[in-house]
């Protein structure tokens, strides 16, 4: 099956969905009620003590953009307070292209918030805003020991309904899939707790508290939760933190290929000299892997993949052997670095130095 990388295909009947920015709702809030020190859920009650213990970090996140006719709300979303001084982790796409953005905590206390820095390639924004008392920090979890079956509790504002908790499990850890953008999203956690449009950049917990991952989109053909959501993990906004602290506006790297993981199989079809990497499929016109030469196949009009491509096998001496690990790779540069590409052409292994470029405003 050909997997798509930077090239921007559009999705079948059933695709992923940002989740936000979900529409300003025109009713009062339905505030949360005051977490406790202590957790006194019943036994077993999971989501209830987890919404005690860190329930007032999560905020809804509400947006708008200056207009002839004065302020006009745009959308909003969810995101939860991380740090005693006010930063605040959510989604990137929650605040993209607006000019305000107002944070309404648990007590129903709006204040003005600060976009300190974005990182669109991992759809993680960090905010700044004066805390009320009283208000809770939720801790940043550890990512890389989240299990398959690990139960976990979303809180967020899904259609402006602030303080919504949903419990599910982890279903799948190291997910990749590509939105609507084109954009390949990697190391993702797959959870089917029920999440929402609205629940945009609100935290995914573990059972103790713990921020283990920033909601950011959900496979569905409504306009609803399915039982397919998706999650940055806490260790990538941990990763990125400084940078986002420090007014960093990051923008993901880009090849301009479309390609496929070379296994045994398509090597014997093929009749390939290798059963690993990355064959190149097509190349994008003008793209930085046009203007450094890289190759695509030839289109043999059946639904194959398609001959004759380029065979990337290491970045920078790293080596590749699967789509996956070549998104992962790319994903670590900016815009303007230059890698040095290992490839097998006709047989003949060689190198071909490509200078990232920017995603361009349209998915190609």
């Amino acid at each position: 099956m050909l997997a798509v990388f930077a090239v921007g295909v559009a999705g079948a009947a059933v695709g992923l969905r940002w989740l936000g920015p979900e529409p300003a709702p025109a009713s009062e809030p339905v505030v949360m009620a005051r977490p406790v020190a202590n957790q006194t859920a019943a036994p077993g009650n999971v989501a209830g003590s987890v919404y005690d213990a860190v329930g007032s970090a999560v905020v809804e996140i509400v947006t708008s953009v200056e207009g002839r006719l004065g302020t006009t709300p745009v959308g909003g979303g969810s995101g939860v307070v991380v740090d005693q001084r006010g930063l605040v982790l959510t989604a990137a796409h929650v605040v993209e292209g607006v000019e305000n953005v107002r944070v309404r905590f648990s007590n129903g206390e709006v204040r003005e918030a600060r976009v300190l820095g974005t990182d669109t390639g991992n759809d993680l924004a960090l905010l700044q805003v004066e805390l009320p008392e009283g208000i809770a920090v939720a801790p940043l979890g550890d990512s890389d020991q989240v299990r398959v079956g690990d139960v976990v509790v979303a809180i967020g504002s899904p259609f402006g309904l602030e303080g919504t908790v949903t419990q599910g499990i982890i279903s799948a850890v190291n997910r990749t899939w590509q939105p609507g953008d084109g954009r390949t999203r990697t190391g993702l956690l797959q959870t089917d707790a029920p999440i929402n449009p609205g629940n945009s950049g609100g935290p995914l917990f573990n059972v103790n508290g713990e921020v283990i991952g920033i909601t950011t989109m959900i496979e569905s053909p409504i306009r609803g939760s399915v039982g397919i959501g998706f999650a940055v993990p806490s260790n990538t906004a941990r990763r990125m933190l400084p940078q986002l602290e420090a007014g960093a506006q990051l923008q993901p790297a880009w090849l301009g290929i479309s390609g496929v993981t070379v296994d045994a199989a398509l090597a014997q079809e093929q009749g390939l000299s290798i059963d690993r990497g990355v064959l190149v499929a097509s190349v994008v016109p003008d793209s930085p892997a046009d203007q450094a030469g890289l190759r695509g196949g030839e289109d043999t009009g059946d639904g194959s993949v398609p001959r004759g491509g380029d065979i990337i096998v290491a970045i920078d001496g790293t080596t590749i052997e699967t789509m996956d690990q070549l998104v992962e790779q790319i994903s670590r540069h900016a815009p303007g670095d230059t890698v040095r590409l290992t490839i097998v052409r006709d047989g003949r292994q060689q190198e071909v130095t490509v200078t990232l470029g920017s995603w361009p405003a349209e998915a190609p």
